[in-house]
């Protein structure tokens, strides 16, 4: 396993990401007889609950309108963030992820505004983070802050992903709010 990075990462002017295999969305929205705007269903019903509970997306709620440093951690070691240097601000642990299609997305709220399957092909083929990883359950932990960077302290966030045998317990704060204060932005 590694540790994969992307740089200049935006969240299209909205104060949120979302984590997951868009696929397995589409299969949830699919099955549940959900409308294509998902972001109107969520914050009315518990189906947006749900999605993360069952562990089909993590959401990033209240996240800075930066460009983030954004790390895919699947090393086994220290988290980034955690080293010496950089600047932990938020940190959640207790998500659980399924992988069904063999990639996960880190996207934005305006995806799922429409999400239908001209809009999923759309998300799939625009250049963002994006990993591919073995389908299976993963344990996700997610990490906020500054790490540093040739340019000086960059805002980060940082997903610790672990590989499991079986799905986990989901125990994560849903209402958890991801914001990070990056001092050279400030």
């Amino acid at each position: 396993m590694s540790l994969i990075k992307f740089e200049e990462v935006l969240n299209d002017l909205v104060d949120y990401f979302l984590l997951g295999d868009p696929y397995l969305l589409m299969d949830f929205k699919k099955e549940h007889q959900l409308p294509d705007d998902l972001i109107s269903e969520f914050t009315v019903s518990m189906e947006g609950d749900r999605v993360v509970e069952e562990g089909v997306m993590i959401p990033l709620p209240r996240v800075n309108n930066y460009p983030y440093t954004v790390y895919f951690n699947l090393s086994g070691d220290t988290p980034e963030l955690l080293k010496n240097g950089n600047l932990v601000q938020v940190r959640q642990d207790g998500y659980k992820l399924q992988v069904k299609y063999g990639a996960v997305y880190l996207y934005t709220i305006p995806y799922i505004r429409q999400f239908n399957d001209e809009m999923l092909e759309k998300l799939c083929r625009y250049k963002i983070a994006k990993i591919t990883l073995p389908n299976g359950w993963y344990t996700v932990s997610v990490l906020g802050g500054e790490t540093r960077q040739e340019s000086g302290l960059e805002p980060t966030f940082e997903f610790v992903l672990t590989p499991v045998a079986a799905e986990p317990a989901f125990s994560a704060d849903i209402n958890y709010q991801f914001t990070v204060t990056a001092s050279a932005h400030e």
